[in-house]
């Protein structure tokens, strides 16, 4: 069934496509690594010397981090490294990485805090007695306490603070405690601790023994789908802009193509071509459906004043009739109209909610009108009502045997 990796199960979720190109078809890079990336590496770099030498009774000072993780920085930079957001450039990047540095120094020193046991530490985890389910890790560090107890620390370069939530369904350092687990006969406290060094903040969350069972039951469900998945489709999502493999995905090949061609070039392109006429002319179907539109109104308030000083409400035409439609009725906020928020904190408070999960505004002011509704909250609601006077014709067509 062959060896997994968080990372191998996180691409398929983001993108099947992606995990295709990356583990089946091994195809190679045509983009090289994101500034992102880049700088999560040089920050992984320098915090490992960090311990590394700790280990050795040596302790760095600040200043030789930095030395450290700017040397490491200059070795490792090569023009290809992609900046995706154009507004910031290498220099921008390589301060952040300082400050993430500074900061995790000023706040864990002296860094006495238990003992190492590794640095970017291999764990193989075994899902299931049989070995059929094995997947593979590397725990930035991992450390004892003694007496048992274990953590896992996991250095962070992103640049948004995740929700504790979301962090307690986290599959990567939960595998790993299942591995400390397994591995160490006295593991009895497994602490898993994130280091968010954008926000020089900690996060410390464990896990309990029916969690990990369903993690690994979860987990070997994954990989089964993985392995019965014949169609790879692409997903197209904001993490696209870091991906590798826009050249040759479908979603984005003949974007990546074209975008830097010169604009005679680009202009001649049969796919621009195609595309420009398309929307040309859904833009002259618009202004025409505009144009009919516009004199649909009219005509519709035509028809409604000669009803009106006819006293009729069927108008005859040669091979249809138009039955005109005037009524009040009671209009209440659309999703993006003022008051909405708080007539869906009403229906919620309410015994509705169920009925109206997501408060079709038609059907409630439906039968607020027809009276269903108990008096007090029929009132309440009204506060969010005005009268709108509405007005439709109905086309009919003509029985020619009458």
């Amino acid at each position: 069934m062959g060896i997994f990796s968080h990372s191998r199960l996180k691409a398929f979720e983001q993108c099947q496509l992606k995990y295709k190109f990356r583990y089946i078809d091994m195809l190679e890079s045509k983009i090289e690594q994101s500034v992102e990336a880049f700088l999560g590496e040089m920050v992984h770099l320098t915090l490992e010397k960090l311990y590394k030498d700790l280990k050795f009774q040596k302790l760095n000072s600040l200043q030789e981090l930095l030395e450290h993780f700017n040397a490491e920085w200059k070795k490792n930079w090569n023009p290809g490294i992609i900046i995706v957001r154009e507004s910031y450039t290498e220099e921008n990047y390589k301060k952040m990485g300082e400050q993430f540095v500074k900061d995790y120094y000023f706040k864990h020193y002296p860094f006495d805090d238990g003992k190492v046991i590794g640095l970017e530490h291999k764990v193989m985890i075994k899902l299931d007695t049989e070995g059929r389910y094995t997947l593979q890790g590397f725990i930035d560090r991992l450390m004892t306490t003694g007496d048992g107890k274990y953590e896992i620390h996991d250095y962070k370069t992103n640049a948004n603070l995740p929700y504790e939530e979301y962090l307690k369904e986290d599959r990567q350092l939960a595998l790993y405690a299942l591995a400390v687990l397994n591995n160490y006969q006295d593991a009895k406290d497994v602490k898993l601790i994130w280091h968010f060094l954008a926000f020089d903040k900690s996060i410390v969350l464990q896990k309990t023994r029916e969690d990990l069972e369903k993690l690994k039951t979860e987990t070997m469900r994954l990989i089964d789908k993985i392995n019965s998945t014949t169609a790879f489709e692409p997903r197209k999502s904001n993490l696209c802009d870091w991906c590798e493999f826009r050249p040759v995905c479908p979603e984005w090949k003949h974007i990546y193509k074209t975008e830097n061609l010169p604009v005679n070039e680009f202009l001649d392109d049969p796919g621009v071509v195609l595309v420009n006429k398309y929307v040309g002319l859904q833009e002259e179907k618009k202004k025409h459906c505009d144009r009919i539109d516009e004199q649909l109104e009219k005509i519709k308030e035509a028809m409604i004043s000669l009803c009106e000083k006819e006293g009729a409400l069927t108008l005859n035409g040669s091979d249809q009739t138009a039955r005109i439609w005037v009524k009040d009725v009671l209009k209440l906020p659309g999703k993006s109209e003022e008051g909405r928020g708080e007539l869906e904190t009403l229906i919620r408070e309410s015994d509705l909610w169920n009925k109206f999960s997501q408060l079709d505004t038609f059907l409630l002011a439906k039968i607020v009108q027809e009276k269903k509704l108990p008096p007090i909250l029929t009132s309440q609601i009204l506060q969010f009502a005005k009268k709108e006077k509405v007005e439709r014709v109905y086309l009919k067509k003509k029985n020619l045997e009458d």
